[in-house]
């Protein structure tokens, strides 16, 4: 008999709770300072620039591939049928400056470059109602 394991779930924040609960409902949100007009990632309670109040505000989930790798290791448990799977950091276009980290899906791992373009899918995550952003490149 074969036991699967379902991945880890989030266990968010008083933060970034508005963050997963978006995901829930379809929704890749970032927080932006309501004084600079900032984005950060992650979430905080006040801005990391200027200290003002945030909000969550939703963005395209466009963007660029930052940095990635290949897991021929799973990282948690629930992954293993994915093996072997990449996991990018994705730059959104509204906020270069930040990184997303996700998995990379759609593509052939050796086609996989830093600076391809990419759109985020929203996924159910395996064991739980939580939802979490896929990357798919924008061929």
């Amino acid at each position: 008999m074969t036991i699967t394991l379902n991945p880890p779930q989030p266990d968010p924040s008083l933060d970034s709770a508005p963050f997963w609960d978006n995901l829930k409902e379809g929704r890749l949100t970032l927080q932006r300072c309501e004084d600079c007009r900032e984005w950060q990632f992650p979430a905080m309670e006040r801005c990391r620039h200027c200290g003002g109040a945030v909000t969550f505000e939703p963005i395209s989930g466009k963007g660029r591939i930052y940095s990635f790798i290949i897991n021929h290791r799973a990282a948690a448990p629930g992954f293993e049928d994915l093996l072997p799977y990449p996991v990018a950091l994705v730059s959104p276009e509204e906020a270069p400056h930040l990184h997303i980290a996700g998995r990379v899906v759609g593509i052939d791992n050796d086609a996989i470059r830093v600076d391809q373009p990419v759109t985020t899918e929203i996924a159910d995550l395996p064991g739980g109602e939580w939802k979490i952003p896929l990357f798919r490149v924008a061929l």
